[in-house]
């Protein structure tokens, strides 16, 4: 009988349950979605039911209700909804005539922000510069947006922008002479808070036409050697073949200016100096030496004005021997890259210099630390004072105190010196001196050629050095590495130094070119090499300009016209 009244008993009825869908999980801002679903429950309960449509924003627990409706005879309902954040939407039946309450599950909608963007421009020529607006709804003040471009099939970020109060940004992005053809653009809102999902704005897209003169500088260049970059205040003009290495010549003394002066300031003086083991009196027990530090002007004016020096500490005689050192640099005389007839354009570079380290007739000698010895003798025995032992050089002893020095002129007039004439010399003991700073003694032509490439680095530029001169046929530098450098010459304290000591046109290696040009310039030879980098000013924009031209494989005469007709074209034309 028990099992008979279980048997027979009622079953226990099902319960209610709402089902709901969304048309799209993804729509656009101000775009529908259409909410649909299902009251299953035992009849009454299902039809003509009176059911609820919440909503809540996706930064909030709390549901709202946003709709009203019946279901049909079927227990179905439809709503149709906009929104404009990311929220999730859930449908309630309430307890209607004994029908117990009944709550769906929650349907997640996100909605994406939208990117309105215009460009003032629908033909562009190269080396202008297009107007981008973009506006984001809903707003988004503070938060950012990426301006993309599309290359080589994908879209690459090319500018982060800010949106300001009123949700805006814009944006000036310029076009060179790489970029003529079709270019595609788009502003991006990458989703910064939970309201709203990720967007991106149509594709802009419009034509990038050569500008006249960058075809005719196409054309001379034609298929030669040679590679060129051209900007204007950060940003690049024109250019063929600016990323290819290319060996820089003398161009190399000008990344040894830009290393200098960063290192030292333009007002940095080297000092040459004398000094004895003791306690200098009126009679100097012992040997006098002259220390040089790297001064490539030392001559017989250093030795007088030192000599002064001398008699003004009150020495009167040295009881021994003037003697120049030769330490603090070594005595390395060749560089990777360097041929058969470099050491012939180039004298020693010692730390104590003499006179360019040549006799009269410009031939290499070989002891330069003797002769400024022997100099300082002469000049100190004009002033009475004596000396008993013969000059000479050597390796001075450790414990030194000075006993008088001289500047010489500020390195901003030095590198005038270097940089006109282009003097090797120069170049490499400057570049020993460099070496120093950075690596400590002795000073070498690899130590000062490393920092050289170190500095480069630093400003995001990768070269290869080998010396301070250029006289290196493996040293190479890019056309656009080098005008980037010049960009951040500019923006250095030193850069109105380094540009009052380039030549002219018509002055030092440019005397016989471009004497009509306002430019500032440094040239650059070797054997089939031939270089010609700095600033010339662009008429049209009333600006100075950025430019290299780096060749290989032209005489001489050949390159140099060409510089000059690619200078005189940009001088006149480039805008």
């Amino acid at each position: 009988m028990l099992f008979l009244g279980a048997g027979l008993a009622t079953p226990a009825a099902a319960e209610d349950l709402l089902v709901v869908t969304a048309s799209a999980s993804v729509v656009a801002l101000d775009a529908p979605v259409t909410m649909t679903g299902t009251l299953d429950a035992v009849a009454p309960c299902a039809a003509d039911r009176p059911v609820e449509l919440e909503w809540r924003p996706a930064d909030s627990s709390a549901f709202a209700v946003v709709a009203e409706g019946v279901t049909g005879a079927d227990g179905s309902f439809t709503f149709r909804q906009t929104r404009r954040f990311t929220g999730a939407y859930r449908v309630v039946a309430p307890t209607a005539d004994g029908c117990p309450a009944v709550v769906s599950a929650e349907v997640r909608v996100r909605v994406r922000a939208r990117v309105e963007t215009a460009v003032l421009a629908d033909r562009l020529v190269a080396g202008a510069c297009a107007e981008v607006a973009v506006l984001v709804r809903p707003p988004k003040p503070g938060q950012t947006v990426e301006l993309q471009r599309r290359q080589d099939g994908r879209w690459h970020t090319i500018e982060h922008l800010a949106l300001d109060a009123d949700s805006a940004a814009s944006s000036r992005p310029c076009f060179s002479w790489e970029d003529v053809g079709i270019v595609r653009l788009r502003a991006r809102w990458p989703a910064q808070d939970v309201l709203n999902a990720a967007s991106a704005g149509p594709v802009m897209a419009f034509r990038i036409e050569p500008a006249g003169w960058m075809t005719r500088i196409r054309d001379l260049i034609g298929d030669r050697e040679v590679s060129i970059s051209v900007g204007e205040a950060g940003d690049f003009l024109f250019g063929v073949a600016p990323s290819a290495p290319r060996t820089p010549a003398s161009n190399q003394k000008l990344l040894l200016s830009m290393a200098l002066l960063d290192a030292f300031g333009p007002g940095w003086r080297i000092r040459t100096i004398a000094a004895a083991d003791g306690k200098p009196g009126p009679v100097l027990h012992g040997d006098l030496w002259v220390l040089g530090r790297g001064d490539p002007e030392v001559d017989r004016g250093t030795m007088r004005a030192l000599a002064r020096r001398i008699a003004r500490a009150g020495i009167e005689r040295v009881d021994g021997r003037v003697l120049g050192a030769r330490t603090y640099f070594l005595r390395d005389w060749n560089a990777v890259g360097w041929n058969d007839a470099a050491t012939s354009y180039v004298a020693r570079p010692t730390a104590l210099t003499f006179e360019g380290n040549r006799d009269r007739r410009g031939r290499n000698v070989p002891d330069p630390e003797a002769r400024a010895a022997a100099a300082l003798v002469r000049a100190l025995e004009r002033l009475g004072v004596a000396v008993t032992g013969r000059p000479g050089s050597g390796r001075p002893p450790a414990g030194l105190r000075t006993v008088a020095s001289v500047a010489g002129r500020p390195l901003r007039a030095v590198l005038a010196q270097m940089l006109r004439p282009s003097d090797n010399f120069a170049a490499e003991v400057l570049g020993k001196r460099l070496g120093v700073a950075a690596a400590g003694v002795p000073g070498t032509i690899a130590k000062g050629a490393a920092a050289i490439s170190a500095w480069a680095m630093g400003h995001g530029v990768r070269v290869k050095s080998y010396d301070a001169s250029g006289l290196s046929y493996a040293n190479t530098v890019t056309a656009e590495g080098l005008v980037r450098l010049l960009w951040a010459a500019e923006a250095a304290r030193w850069g109105t130094a380094l540009f009052r000591a380039l030549p002219s046109g018509g002055q030092g290696t440019l005397r016989h070119r471009l004497a009509a040009v306002r430019l500032r310039a440094k040239t650059g030879t070797l054997s089939g090499i031939s270089a010609l980098s700095g600033w010339v000013y662009l008429e049209r924009l009333g600006v100075w300009g950025e430019f290299s031209i780096l060749s290989a494989g032209m005489p001489k005469g050949t390159a140099s016209e060409l510089e000059d007709r690619i200078v005189r074209i940009l001088q006149n034309h480039a805008r």
